[in-house]
């Protein structure tokens, strides 16, 4: 039942997560941007907040994504914990199984373009700082001239 409401969500939100995943690197480089290169603090004060809630919204997509996998994987490691071997075959093969199928994570994936977890966070975040840096960059060698 689970591993189908992880189907569901992927294809309910699929689409919506890629979206999101490509656009946060964006949003938060131009929005940091933009509390850089404002030197008025109530007219930077909005993008400063933005920047946060975007970064926090996108950490909690990954977050609970990430937990969702590392359970998904523990799951095998409990069931080869437990007395698997003391109990009659049949059992023995439905615990064999969940191990088997527990080998491969239930993920939430962005339109099964990347996984949600915390090193797509991770990658966003770097992202954003790349094209930060390098408009910080072009913008200092534009008022510089």
């Amino acid at each position: 039942e689970l591993i189908r409401c992880v189907q569901m969500i992927n294809v309910i939100f699929g689409k919506s997560s890629l979206y999101n995943v490509i656009s946060s690197s964006f949003l938060i480089c131009l929005a940091g941007f933009n509390v850089t290169a404002i030197d008025n603090l109530i007219l930077m004060t909005p993008f400063a907040v933005f920047v946060v809630v975007t970064s926090v919204q996108i950490f909690l997509l990954c977050y609970y994504g990430d937990l969702l996998m590392r359970a998904s994987m523990d799951i095998s490691n409990a069931v080869f914990s437990s007395g698997w071997y003391k109990l009659n075959t049949s059992s023995m093969k439905c615990c064999l199984f969940i191990v088997m199928r527990a080998q491969q994570p239930c993920k939430i994936t962005a339109f099964d373009f990347r996984d949600i977890n915390l090193s797509t966070f991770a990658k966003i975040l770097s992202s954003a700082w790349s094209y930060f840096t390098l408009i910080k960059t072009m913008y200092s060698k534009q008022n510089s001239k």
